[in-house]
């Protein structure tokens, strides 16, 4: 079951004798689609952020990050001028598990602000107009200086400025040894691929046996594509080498060189 992110118990019985409890700046039950960023308002007089909220559900089903857009377009106007921010978590948020990574808004910037979020404790469930993160406005001391590139930002993020570098495995180089596997005596014979660094054992829906039962599956498979909700396997008879043992096998879409591994 997902764990949906709701307000948490306020202040103390004695803090509240002692002023009267602000509203609830958890969450917003309307939204409107590309905001702009003038409407955004400080939850009480004494508050430096902005609130910010998710502009969709999203549904965090394992520890790897993910983008949550907002809706709000830069840039952040503040008296009419605009500003850079700092993008932080709030409180509330992080109390209840759900962690946002901080960032920078640059004063130029004309696009969609997303908030990149994770939890150490899935599943959990961001609900719409939920109040995750907030924009803390900085002005921009830089603007005298003579900036690397003569473009604005405009509508790039996420590291548009700089290069991007990837990492990947050749799949040429690394181990490969004949693999059989057995079910109810019956075998099929796999090319497979070893010491990848993967932490489950996967095998390509194409290379396995249409005649052999799968079963459904809340295991999830992480990628640089991403995640998928994998099928396993039934136990089965693994021979490698002359060696036999029993395991179960996530059987999930692969390379197309690739049966297993």
């Amino acid at each position: 079951q997902h764990r949906s992110m709701q307000t948490p118990v306020g202040k103390r019985e004695a803090q509240r004798e002692q002023e009267p409890p602000r509203p609830d700046t958890s969450s917003c039950c309307q939204r409107n689609i590309d905001i702009d960023s003038t409407s955004l308002r400080p939850a009480t007089a004494g508050s430096i952020g902005l609130d910010l909220e998710a502009a969709v559900a999203v549904d965090l089903l394992t520890t790897q990050l993910k983008k949550v857009p907002t809706g709000v377009k830069g840039p952040i106007i503040i008296a009419g001028q605009p500003m850079g921010a700092l993008l932080l978590g709030r409180s509330s948020a992080t109390m209840l598990g759900l962690f946002v990574l901080p960032g920078v808004i640059d004063a130029d910037f004309t696009g969609e602000i997303c908030v990149m979020v994770h939890t150490l404790f899935p599943p959990i469930r961001i609900e719409r107009g939920q109040r995750i993160a907030q924009l803390v406005p900085l002005e921009q001391l830089t603007k005298t200086l003579t900036p690397h590139q003569p473009q604005s930002r405009g509508e790039r993020g996420f590291g548009s400025t700089g290069g991007l570098t990837l990492l990947t495995m050749n799949l040429n180089d690394r181990l490969k040894r004949t693999v059989i596997i057995g079910y109810r005596g019956q075998k099929q014979t796999l090319e497979g691929l070893l010491d990848t660094g993967a932490d489950s054992s996967i095998i390509s829906p194409d290379f396995w046996p249409h005649n052999w039962p799968l079963q459904p599956s809340t295991v999830t498979v992480t990628g640089v594509g991403g995640l998928t909700l994998a099928k396993k396997s039934p136990m089965l008879s693994v021979t490698i080498d002359g060696k036999t043992l029993q395991n179960i096998f996530s059987v999930v879409n692969l390379p197309p060189t690739v049966q297993c591994l």
